[in-house]
Formats: structure tokens, sequence, C-alpha cells
């Protein structure tokens, strides 16, 4: 990922201005928020974060080998402590791109195959240069957030805003889950892009 430059981004996150979002957008996003936390009581900011940048950009790494790709999902589905969730759910508040849980994998409903070539060929949807697009994007999210009051639903919202405006500043754009969403829900998932996911997933799983 590509930063667009230190001062754009305190400007863009620091010093936040209004929100520009038609109610449509912020209908949209606000929904996606709400959900996100009735499904994740635990979840952070950070978290919404990791969803919305997915739903943005998509696959942010990709190995270029296909077993090590499959490689990876074998050894998450043998060394996870705990698969739980729905099977599937879309990224941010657009859906451009759908975490599929491995436990689809587990419970026999796909193949580790059928995930790593749906994983891979996602690439082909993904962005993976950070422009003022995402930056404005995010900070009407955080005004959704707050005008909502969604920030109060959140722990150490405050912290964590200056937190990742700082990451974002040093042009750290992936982040991880956060360590309180990771205890208490323990992710395993790839991401799918919609397309793909509708043509060769989401027909397994009905």
């Amino acid at each position: 990922m590509r930063s667009v430059g230190y001062m754009l981004v305190l400007v863009a996150l620091l010093f936040v201005g209004c929100c520009n979002a038609d109610k449509g957008q912020e209908k949209a996003i606000a929904k996606a928020v709400e959900t996100l936390m009735d499904r994740y009581p635990e979840a952070t900011l950070q978290d919404v974060y990791k969803s919305c940048f997915q739903d943005h950009f998509g696959v942010a790494h990709l190995l270029a080998d296909r077993e090590r790709v499959k490689g990876y999902i074998a050894y998450e589905l043998a060394s996870a402590d705990s698969l739980c969730g729905a099977y599937y759910e879309p990224c941010g508040w657009r859906g451009n791109f759908v975490r599929v849980n491995l436990l689809a994998v587990r419970d026999g409903y796909i193949s580790a195959d059928e995930l790593t070539d749906a994983f891979m060929a996602s690439a082909a949807y993904s962005k993976n240069e950070v422009t003022e697009a995402w930056l404005t994007e995010w900070n009407t999210i955080l005004q959704i957030i707050k005008k909502r009051g969604f920030d109060t639903k959140m722990a150490d919202f405050a912290a964590d805003s200056l937190r990742l405006a700082k990451l974002l500043g040093e042009g750290k754009y992936v982040m991880h889950h956060s360590e309180a969403f990771g205890r208490a829900y323990h992710p395993h998932y790839r991401i799918i892009h919609r397309s793909l996911f509708e043509e060769q997933i989401l027909p397994r799983l009905k």
C-alpha cells in the first residue's frame, strides 16, 4: 500500500470536518456498523476499520504460490482453538467482498481447493494503492459512528481513533483485528469478491 502522505492523513483524520455522506450512504454505513456491533459486542474501532478497509480494497496480502495459500488454510483448520460464527458475512457497508469462514470448509460445504481458488481469483478485483478517496471515506465513516452514537459502545474509542490516525499517518493502512476481537471470536476466514462468492460458494451454502 502506497502512502498518500503524513500531513494529508492528519488533516483528514485529526482535524475532522463535517460528514459529507448523502442519506443513502449514511444509512448504509450506519446499518453496517450497527450489525457488526450487534454481532460482535467486543469489537473496537480497529475492527470496524478492518471490515471497511477489506470492503474497499479486498485482498490485502496474497501469496502467489497456490499450494502455500491452501497450506495456510489447512494449518488454520488444524490449529484453530475454535471455529464459530456465521459461514459468511459481507465486509463493510458496500459488501464488495465477503468473509468466508473456514467453518464452511470444516463442515464440508466447500473444499479447501475451492476456497483457495476463489481467494486467489479475488486478487483481480482488489486494490493495492491508498488514495485520498479511502481517507475521505474513512473520515466519513468516523463521523457517522459519532453521529449515531456507536462510539459510546466501543471500548477505548477516543484512544483508538488517535492511534489509528497515527498509524495511517505513518503509511500503515493494513490492520489486524483487535486483541479483544481475537480473544472473543477467534476469526478464521478468507476474503472473497462478492461476484465469485455468489457464483461459486453461496450456492453450496444453501
